[in-house]
């Protein structure tokens, strides 16, 4: 085998490689129900804003991630909070403050204030749970 043949030889194979990669990381779709991380809680749970983990719910229109779920504050001060996980393919979605609402990143999705599907490719909506918050000791209280 000359020089020639063997380079040749030798893209053909890195390109085959290559392309059997791409193909394989190309999907024609996800899933409509993802599962919910081994994190997610199965119990209630409070968090304080004066916590310096959480002082993005201190101000109107702050979000935070908490083990698998989205907690947000509308520019009315409400606290909302979905499941984080677009039903779509499971990218974690991204709180709106303008119009209170939830979209994924990936593909577009959007979910209203209380994780209704409001423009797919998502068909189902996020997990929405209970809230309560005490602004006089800004503990957060999410129902699970």
């Amino acid at each position: 085998m000359d020089r020639k043949e063997f380079f040749k030889m030798v893209g053909i194979s890195v390109g085959a490689i290559v392309l059997q990669q791409c193909l394989s990381g190309c999907s024609t779709g996800g899933t409509d129900d993802p599962k919910p991380g081994d994190e997610t809680p199965t119990n209630d749970f409070t968090l304080n804003v004066n916590d310096p983990n959480y002082t993005a719910l201190r101000t109107a229109g702050g979000f935070i991630r908490y083990k698998g779920i989205i907690i947000a504050r509308t520019l009315q001060g409400a606290v909302i909070a979905v499941s984080q996980a677009c039903t779509h393919e499971g990218t974690p979605v991204n709180y709106v403050s303008s119009n209170s609402t939830f979209v994924c990143p990936n593909h577009g999705s959007v979910f209203s204030d209380r994780g209704t599907v409001q423009t797919g490719p998502a068909t189902k909506p996020l997990t929405s749970y209970k809230t309560s918050f005490d602004a006089s000791t800004g503990v957060i209280e999410v129902i699970v």
